[in-house]
């Protein structure tokens, strides 16, 4: 499985927890701090994305070597 694939499949789910908790929150009458771990949910799904997205294109760009050779090898 591809990172990208991964990574929407795990946001996925964090979000639908995300919509439950809100959910659950209004029913309760307790919105406010439910409604915050909510968009710390949303949060956390929008960061799986982003570095998943990053690997990808970490992992198809052309390797060039290390950008700082060891010092040893500076001397």
């Amino acid at each position: 499985m591809r990172h990208e694939e991964f990574a929407e499949r795990a946001a996925e789910r964090l979000e639908a927890v995300a919509d439950r908790l809100e959910e659950e929150g209004h029913r309760l009458g307790v919105h406010g701090a439910v409604s915050a771990r909510a968009g710390e949910m949303r949060l956390a799904a929008l960061l799986t994305r982003e570095e998943a997205r990053a690997v990808t294109r970490a992992e198809s760009e052309p390797s060039v070597g290390p950008q700082n050779p060891p010092l040893e090898a500076q001397a």
